[in-house]
């Protein structure tokens, strides 16, 4: 009995011995009282684990070495698309202003047909932009088409030229506007007052009314507010129960003013 006794308090202080320096779950963490809260959290992270307190004592949770660095490593930043910058051509709210001149033919079975056929004239057209590659077109011309024969009768009313003043509104849509160069395509209506004039500066106004206009452009801009036109255009006209076509081949300039 008395050597068991002598045994166990020699026994003891060894245990102790090994008690503190045996490895511990906390040993590798720092005390948390000892430093602040993020830097716990830190030193936990850095060696691959987790800090987690409760009631003020810090519990350090260990995980493998591929899951903290997992845990650690940030997806990168997905960088923003940059705004698409319009060129001012593009730009919803810019108006531009254009003229043309141009040479035109006319047919059917009216009483314009009938009598003249061709001739020069000249146009101006404001366009309105709607969307990067849509605007609203207006268009003011005046065409003139000469007698197709020469008059025989010299009076008063022998017959001279036809003189067409035209209005119109019109859709204009254009193919890869963001381009220097692109072709655009044109559909509208109008009103037509076309004039007999004699030579005696008599006229008479015949075949009066609305038409339906189609077309197609190029545009060319050499800078960026100033651009050269080129169109081909269509018109056609039921009045009086009559029929009357022109065509039209017009070259011009766009002005964009503005900022």
């Amino acid at each position: 009995m008395r050597d068991r006794v002598v045994g166990a308090l020699a026994l003891g202080p060894l245990l102790l011995i090994a008690a503190a320096y045996a490895p511990s779950a906390h040993a590798s963490y720092p005390n948390p009282s000892a430093v602040s809260a993020p830097q716990a959290r830190d030193a936990a992270a850095s060696e691959g684990g987790t800090l987690l307190l409760r009631d003020g004592e810090g519990l350090f949770v260990a995980v493998s070495s591929e899951a903290g660095r997992a845990a650690r490593r940030q997806p990168e930043p997905v960088p923003e698309k940059p705004a698409r910058v319009l060129e001012r051509r593009q730009r919803p709210n810019t108006i531009s202003v254009g003229i043309q001149g141009q040479y035109g033919a006319i047919r059917g079975n009216s009483r314009l047909a009938d009598g003249f056929d061709n001739g020069p004239g000249y146009a101006f057209r404001f366009r309105y932009m709607v969307s990067p590659s849509a605007a609203v077109g207006f268009s003011f011309e005046h065409q003139r088409f000469g007698a197709i024969n020469a008059p025989i009768n010299t009076g008063v009313f022998a017959d001279s030229h036809v003189v067409a003043t035209t209005v119109s509104v019109e859709g204009v849509f254009y193919v890869h506007r963001e381009r220097m160069a692109m072709p655009y395509f044109v559909g509208g209506f109008g009103y037509a007052s076309p004039d007999i004039i004699f030579s005696e500066d008599q006229s008479s106004r015949v075949n009066e009314g609305a038409f339906a206009v189609v077309g197609a452009g190029f545009e060319r801009f050499i800078r960026p507010r100033f651009s050269a036109d080129v169109s081909i255009r269509g018109y056609a006209m039921v009045s009086n129960s009559q029929f009357t076509s022109m065509g039209q081949l017009s070259l011009g300039i766009h002005l964009y003013p503005g900022d």
